[in-house]
């Protein structure tokens, strides 16, 4: 095939639909590449050149808002003698690629999961919304600080986002990891994880925490958060988290002893600091990736 037409063909194929039922709240898709291909892209080069995924533009609630049982599941150990894991080791670097855009960074969480795999981003760090294109070539250092990454890297298997409101409130996704990092191992035996919880109250006092492209390691901010628009929910003067932080964790309960929960995930600042909070849909998503 002549390499135009490779391109052009390469081009059409990150533009085809994914994997979406009818009725469905939830879509997913599946890493293609092998585990060789992603490593030797990743360069420092392209690390140090990769640039903050800046949020979307605000859109109109699509869906209802949609809550149901609440449900929680404790944050977990690492595997062997290390303490309970906290939240500044399990949050993470998130690069990935937009093609034909070229290499960008996000924010992204191990949570808890039956198969040991999986973190918790935003949608807008997946796939664009508006007009379904997904993203690929994804890559994740938890305790990553200012280029450094002490337990490695993982690569991406698959991941899952909401469909069922193309609007802020419902900017969730899920990324299901490969075996990786410095022993091969899962992501959640190497560093634990965070809890997660869905459909909890809104109101609960929060910290919001992410890694901003221009710190280039871990900021928080925490406060009493209010109901935002369309379904999340803010808190207010957060300050700090700015590009490269999308897709970071909403933290209640912060303490060290698994009963902090993530209930949010960090989409922009709209004045005060905004997260897309996990209610019904959300549960789907997390529930499709934590047993792929």
């Amino acid at each position: 095939m002549p390499r135009t037409a490779a391109v052009l063909l390469a081009a059409a194929l990150s533009l085809l639909p994914v994997a979406v039922p009818a009725h469905a709240a939830t879509a997913t898709a599946t890493n293609t590449q092998s585990a060789a291909a992603l490593d030797s892209y990743w360069t420092p080069q392209r690390l140090a050149a990769a640039k903050p995924m800046p949020a979307p533009a605000a859109a109109q609630t699509t869906g209802q808002r949609q809550v149901g049982e609440p449900r929680f599941v404790h944050s977990t150990a690492p595997s062997g003698l290390r303490p309970m894991s906290s939240v500044w080791s399990t949050i993470g670097r998130l690069v990935f690629t937009v093609p034909g855009k070229g290499d960008y960074l996000c924010t992204a969480n191990v949570v808890t999961s039956n198969n040991r795999d999986v973190i918790a981003t935003a949608r807008h760090c997946v796939m664009d919304i508006s007009t379904g294109q997904t993203y690929n070539n994804f890559r994740f250092a938890p305790s990553y600080s200012q280029g450094n990454a002490p337990y490695g890297w993982w690569n991406w298997r698959s991941m899952g986002w909401r469909i069922d409101d193309t609007s802020p409130g419902g900017d969730n996704a899920f990324i299901v990891l490969s075996t990786g990092g410095a022993g091969n191992r899962h992501v959640q035996d190497a560093i634990g994880s965070s809890g997660i919880g869905f459909n909890q109250p809104s109101n609960n006092y929060a910290h919001g925490i992410g890694i901003p492209a221009d710190k280039d390691y871990a900021v928080w901010c925490e406060g009493q958060p209010y109901d935002g628009p369309q379904g999340g929910v803010q808190i207010p003067n957060c300050i700090g988290l700015s590009g490269g932080a999308s897709g970071g964790a909403f933290i209640v309960n912060y303490q060290g002893d698994g009963s902090a929960m993530q209930t949010g995930s960090f989409f922009g600042s709209w004045g005060d600091s905004y997260f897309a909070y996990y209610r019904d849909a959300a549960w789907q998503v997390y529930n499709g990736a934590q047993n792929a």
